[in-house]
């Protein structure tokens, strides 16, 4: 990949693309390939069009986000922007971190470290599908009306502080102002 860069850097391009040029590589050399680039874009003072499907890749080295589907511009805008509002679900799904949730006022956006896990009858009424441990943090799957699959990243000492497991009834909290209205 080095050679691959240098090879096209020797002709000093106004602008470089990157076309998925981290995907062969390993997560470990994958992260710091991605700070080799970022230090070359500052040091070199060029734009760079990086294309990829990985969405940390994306939010680490960008400062602008252009999510298209089928060829067609879903959402624009500074990486931050984009990540914390999305604006249709497929951008929501496709950055990742976000439930989409229909509502009786219609279909939101709310990430999924904005989802707190309470006690039955706190919140939305929903039943725990699934758990998983991730280190900082425990991933809680869960199943509210509608068959809609919700998830909450909490952090692990919270959820070990009051653990739940699959089929525990329990009730999923947010705060409304960590909603974004989709629309589409």
């Amino acid at each position: 990949q080095r050679v691959a860069l240098a090879r096209a850097l020797i002709t000093r391009p106004q602008v470089l693309l990157l076309d998925e040029p981290l995907s062969a590589l390993d997560p470990f050399l994958r992260i710091r390939m991605r700070g080799e680039l970022r230090k070359l874009q500052r040091e070199l003072g060029i734009s760079f069009i990086h294309v990829t499907h990985g969405q940390d890749e994306a939010l680490a080295l960008a400062d602008e986000i252009v999510v298209m589907n089928n060829a067609v511009i879903e959402q624009a805008g500074p990486a931050r922007d984009v990540f914390n509002a999305p604006r249709t679900r497929f951008v929501a799904q496709f950055m990742g971190g976000h439930n989409v949730v229909a509502l009786p006022e219609g279909h939101f956006a709310i990430r999924t470290d904005a989802v707190g896990v309470g006690a039955p009858g706190s919140g939305i009424a929903a039943s725990v599908t699934g758990i998983e441990y991730q280190g900082t943090h425990v991933s809680v799957l869960a199943r509210i009306a509608g068959d809609q699959e919700v998830t909450a990243l909490v952090p692990d000492t919270e959820f070990f502080s009051s653990p739940r497991s699959p089929g525990d009834p329990v009730g999923l909290v947010w705060d409304a102002r960590n909603l974004h209205k989709l629309t589409a």
